[in-house]
């Protein structure tokens, strides 16, 4: 499907502007749409179709859009609704109303394949039979869970008999170019550990020393034209790097990275298990990055910025 005209919501954010160069470098002829891009957003997506508009309030935009192919819906506000002074409601409403939009949209030009991007936030502490597999039913109730819990369910219910559909679940996603923005106020727990080394700051490790999935987002776009080359799923599958680092591990490799580091233990919270990827044939042998490589990676860029 090389050259396939893919369209992508969220592109001026970490993922999907991951998701928008990895496709354009694939060959694929991607439009990128976003509320904004920033300079350097723009600088690293020169080479796609850049479209600014809110699809909450003004979706009359995707009407003059060349039909795609694929859409992929990787736009989402995972911000604290307190720190938008937002309630509840108004939070979910913002993360629904984008993805209604598109579903609309893809109703109408009727692409091969939608892609919705959901996340492990759908799962709530204590979930996992010890770790996250396809079997784990999701209980976490907050703002954005129900709002990516109710995409699972509403993207095959709308789009069944119209395109495949891809319901994906992330995890932990790092990798170069990652910062903080009004829709994405936290950036990875990697991402701070190498932000306050490279600041010369103490790397606060939480006791618990917990385990976690970690998957370099540059890995998505790759896997992901595989997925979309083979049949759909109703189900939401786990999609990710098979990498699991307890937090311990991944601190000594930061302060190897940065050596006048210092590692401190602190009190923290238990933790959601880690994700487990499911099976998917589509991605048999695929080279997910390793977490060396990827910190390498994730290093370099921090110290060029």
């Amino acid at each position: 499907m090389t050259g396939a005209r893919v369209l992508i919501t969220g592109a001026g954010g970490f993922v999907g502007s991951a998701l928008a160069s990895g496709f354009a470098s694939l060959g694929h002829q991607v439009t990128a749409l976003d509320i904004r891009f920033d300079a350097a957003a723009r600088a690293r997506l020169a080479n796609v179709e850049l479209v600014e508009a809110n699809l909450a309030t003004h979706d009359a935009v995707l009407r003059d859009l060349r039909a795609p192919r694929i859409i992929i819906h990787a736009a989402a506000l995972t911000t604290n609704p307190a720190a938008l002074g937002m309630t509840d409601a108004e939070h979910v409403t913002a993360n629904m109303l984008p993805l209604l939009a598109m579903l609309r949209h893809a109703g109408r030009v009727r692409p091969d394949a939608f892609v919705f991007l959901s996340s492990s936030g759908v799962f709530e502490q204590g979930d996992g039979s010890p770790d996250l597999t396809d079997a784990d039913q999701p209980t976490a109730m907050g703002p954005y869970s129900a709002a990516k819990r109710a995409g699972e369910t509403l993207v095959p219910g709308a789009l069944t008999g119209v395109c495949q559909t891809h319901i994906l679940r992330l995890g932990y996603l790092y990798g170069p170019h990652e910062v903080s923005r009004s829709t994405r106020a936290r950036v990875s727990m990697l991402q701070t550990w190498v932000d306050g080394a490279r600041a010369g700051l103490p790397i606060a490790l939480g006791e618990t020393n917990a385990r976690r999935d970690w998957t370099y987002a540059p890995d998505l776009a790759p896997a992901l034209a595989r997925l979309v080359q083979g049949p759909g799923q109703t189900c939401p599958v786990h999609l990710g790097s098979p990498v699991i680092v307890r937090d311990r591990d991944l601190a000594a490799a930061i302060a190897r990275r940065f050596p006048a580091t210092e590692i401190r233990t602190i009190p923290a919270h238990a933790t959601k298990a880690p994700m487990i990827p499911s099976r998917l044939a589509a991605l048999e042998g695929f080279a997910w990055t390793g977490i060396e490589a990827g910190l390498d990676a994730v290093c370099q860029i921090s110290v060029l910025a």
